[in-house]
């Protein structure tokens, strides 16, 4: 690939971008939650209570039903995976998580629109995504 005046615009445009993501309070709250979530000894023996569940689980999940301790470690699974989710800190950094998510999805669907209305733009989350186009791909 040529690398034109033009390109290099647009790389500087994209880094300029950037710097304006770091320097946004969404950012900032998002990356302070993460570090909140990451020093709390709690979350992080929760993490690891999941983290060591889900191992046995993986295996259980090779046999199915059929494995003798499925359902214990299904409903053990699940109680690990609850109480780490329900952890205040860690809902509080999913919604942060969801907040630059969107901001990012704003600005990407901002920079294809401004090439064409049709582009296709993959948004974060399928789920929480506020428009489905006909084929419900997920478009913007």
């Amino acid at each position: 690939m040529l690398y034109t005046e033009e390109i290099f615009e647009c790389i500087e445009g994209a880094e300029h971008i950037n710097m304006m993501l770091k320097h946004s309070s969404a950012y900032h709250e998002y990356r302070d939650s993460y570090i909140e979530i990451e020093q709390n000894k709690e979350v992080q023996q929760l993490k690891r209570d999941f983290l060591k569940i889900k191992i046995q689980y993986e295996e259980v999940q090779r046999f199915g039903r059929y494995h003798p301790d499925y359902t214990k470690i299904m409903m053990e699974t699940r109680k690990r995976k609850k109480a780490y989710d329900m952890h205040p800190l860690v809902v509080l950094f999913k919604q942060k998580e969801t907040q630059l998510q969107q901001l990012l999805d704003e600005i990407i669907t901002i920079v294809a629109h401004a090439i064409s209305n049709e582009a296709k733009v993959e948004r974060g989350n399928p789920f929480f995504v506020d428009h489905v186009c006909s084929s419900g791909c997920g478009c913007s």
